[in-house]
């Protein structure tokens, strides 16, 4: 029985958000009046000590909220507002009789409240990734936008950080695949050749 060669890309940059449970805190301005401070008062008399009360609120921000004024705010373009969601792994395929390379449909979510520019900053190798240099094609594709991650073309060669797009709304989504092939002369009869590489992203908040 004849064998095929798979190629198969491994490992995408993570990135992890926690959400926020909701806490009840006074609304009030770095600096200003407590706007609470007429109910929040006590009147001390024949004494010479008294004790007041201090609370301090401590939690995580939650980028997936507008700013909120009376709690501190990270800056607008912060990397704090980063909150996305993204595969952890994806694939991609050749076989002797497919019409070069294919992959699934992946792809990235903006959870936060800020819109995200989201790049390619670097497609490094990994494990087998050698035995492909110089006979691969490999490009990511989105909404009609074709990005170089391979190429067999020394005139050609890809270069970082490159944009994928722009997700402006809260929940909005880029979709993508990956597309190419392997250079003519390639022998896919051999046993089966899993190829790692690792895609990093780059979010830039809007």
């Amino acid at each position: 029985m004849k064998k095929t060669k798979l190629l198969t890309l491994c490992g995408v940059l993570a990135i992890g958000a926690s959400l926020l449970g909701s806490t009840q805190v006074y609304a009030y301005e770095n600096g200003q009046n407590d706007p609470h401070a007429a109910t929040n008062t006590l009147e001390v008399k024949k004494t010479d000590s008294a004790t007041i009360s201090a609370e301090g609120t401590f939690e995580p921000f939650d980028p997936t909220k507008l700013p909120d004024p009376a709690k501190p705010t990270p800056k607008k373009d912060h990397k704090a507002w980063v909150d996305v969601k993204i595969p952890s792994k994806v694939l991609f395929s050749q076989t002797d009789v497919s019409e070069g390379i294919i992959s699934p449909n992946y792809e990235i979510q903006n959870l936060s409240a800020k819109g995200v520019k989201v790049s390619i900053n670097d497609f490094t190798d990994g494990d087998n990734a050698n035995k492909f240099e110089g006979r691969l094609d490999l490009n990511l594709n989105s909404d009609g936008k074709k990005v170089a991650l391979r190429s067999t073309d020394k005139q050609k060669v890809p270069s970082f950080p490159t944009e994928i797009g722009t997700i402006t709304s809260q929940n909005g989504k880029i979709q993508f695949t990956l597309a190419g092939s392997v250079k003519k002369g390639f022998d896919f009869t051999k046993e089966t050749v899993k190829a790692n590489y690792k895609l990093v992203l780059k979010f830039e908040v809007q």
